[in-house]
């Protein structure tokens, strides 16, 4: 809370000091200051900083009002408050409004309103929160988002872009020269190779839940990329080949895409691939997972899928990776039966520095595929003896611990034979009744007690 003689101090400065304060004020809070005074009732008005947000302004009216009249009140306090805009530049305008049918013109008058002020940062977001399937989506995209006006392809500044549930042509983006930031999600990109030459500058991007998405190649172009994100997309080619000097965060989620990584990154962050609920084998997968993680050796931090695990199997050299990986953390997201035994072996065995080394239990569907077989009783009894059992492994976790025979014969193991560990975390999972959370306690209890450790000063924490 602003004091009296704080509040006055402020007031002394000029309008554009003013304005530049509440800018980096949050749209609420912005909007908040105009009860102060006359004068801060029309500084709020100069804000660079424009957020509306549907869920965010709807829950201010009252709860017996109907969600198509909060709808329409939204659109117009959207459209009130932009009329009586006295400002100049936006820096960024945020406007998230789901189902937008029915409001297309008023949407494109928001969107030209963004373009008339030379919007820096422009967030865009009329999809559903309820959306799941992303192919029902795409079966209804022509007749349910809006197409972009022609002020949209005319911004030259913008540095930060995220789209989503909008008919957008890349290829028609003018310039994108200063733009460091590209999001898309719910949509059609079948022209995104055309618009990233245009963004030299490019540090980051995602794309989430598209589909027709054309992107044949990352070029030395955009050296600069440091984050790329896909998530749940359907390709319209073969393979996508990357160039990443620069890159630190590499996330895929969906079905299988074949990439060719060259000249990645020797310093990387972090490195996650989640096939899904894949279940369908192809002869060489597995093959082509082991080049995959070898182009991605560098990261530090690393998380695989039940999928990967099962496949890697799969390979010419079933024992590990044929380059070590720098990786010093590690999470495996597994049902932690039989048929990921040799997987998961296979991934410790290839991280030689590994220190923490993280279980996060999944429920998952098998793959069918031809396995060695193996002694699933006594498979952590002997042989395990990696490299960073014995040198560099301090921390183990386990998530979603129930204390099932499985967990309690890996940990066991672990426990005994790796030398430097520190601590073992167990993390129940959440919303159990309290019977059930009781047992989950004494199983442990039980491995707190029960398992020799090599370790002098181990110590065995529930969650």
């Amino acid at each position: 809370m602003v004091s009296g003689d704080a509040l006055d101090m402020i007031s002394t400065l000029s309008d554009i000091l003013l304005v530049l304060i509440i800018s980096n004020l949050t749209f609420k809070e912005a909007l908040r200051t105009s009860v102060l005074s006359k004068r801060w009732r029309n500084i709020c008005r100069e804000t660079r900083n424009v957020s509306f947000q549907e869920a965010v302004i709807t829950q201010t009216y009252p709860a017996w009002v109907d969600e198509d009249t909060k709808r329409e009140a939204f659109v117009g306090y959207t459209l009130h408050w932009v009329s009586m805009f006295t400002g100049g530049i936006v820096d960024t305008f945020e406007l998230s409004f789901h189902r937008p049918i029915g409001y297309e013109a008023e949407m494109r008058t928001l969107i030209d309103f963004a373009a008339a002020t030379k919007v820096k940062n422009l967030v865009l977001d009329f999809s559903d929160r309820l959306w799941v399937n992303r192919d029902e989506v795409e079966a209804s995209f022509e007749s349910t988002m809006i197409q972009m006006p022609e002020s949209f392809y005319r911004l030259t500044g913008l540095v930060k872009l995220k789209l989503l549930a909008c008919r957008f042509d890349a290829s028609r983006l003018a310039v994108a020269g200063s733009v460091e930031f590209l999001y898309f999600g719910w949509m059609p990109l079948a022209m995104i190779t055309s618009l990233l030459p245009k963004a030299p500058l490019l540090e980051c991007l995602q794309i989430k839940n598209c589909w027709n998405v054309g992107l044949g190649a990352i070029t030395g172009v955009n050296n600069r990329l440091i984050k790329l994100v896909f998530k749940n997309c359907v390709f319209a080619v073969q393979g996508t080949s990357l160039d990443l000097p620069s890159i630190l965060i590499f996330k895929y989620a969906g079905n299988v895409h074949s990439f060719t990584l060259r000249n990645v990154n020797k310093e990387m962050d972090e490195v996650s691939l989640d096939f899904g609920r894949l279940s369908q084998f192809q002869a060489g997968l597995g093959t082509h997972f082991c080049d995959l993680l070898c182009s991605l050796v560098s990261a530090k931090t690393v998380t695989v899928c039940p999928f990967l695990i099962q496949v890697i199997q799969d390979n010419v050299n079933p024992l590990r990776l044929r380059a070590d990986m720098k990786t010093t953390r590690l999470v495996l997201m597994t049902t932690l039966e039989p048929r990921e035994f040799v997987g998961i072996r296979f991934m410790i065995n290839s991280c030689p520095y590994l220190e923490t080394l993280t279980f996060q239990l999944v429920v998952r569907t098998a793959v069918r595929m031809v396995r060695v077989p193996i002694d699933a009783n006594g498979y952590w009894r002997v042989g395990i003896f990696h490299p960073c059992f014995k040198n560099t492994l301090k921390y183990l976790e386990v998530w979603n611990f129930c204390g099932d025979f499985y967990e309690l014969q890996l940990l066991k193991n672990l426990i005994r034979v790796c030398r430097v560990l520190e601590r073992v975390d167990l993390y129940a999972p959440m919303g159990l009744a309290v019977d059930r959370l009781d047992r989950i306690r004494a199983k442990a209890d039980f491995v707190r007690e029960t398992f020799r450790a090599s370790s002098a000063d181990l110590s065995i924490h529930l969650y």
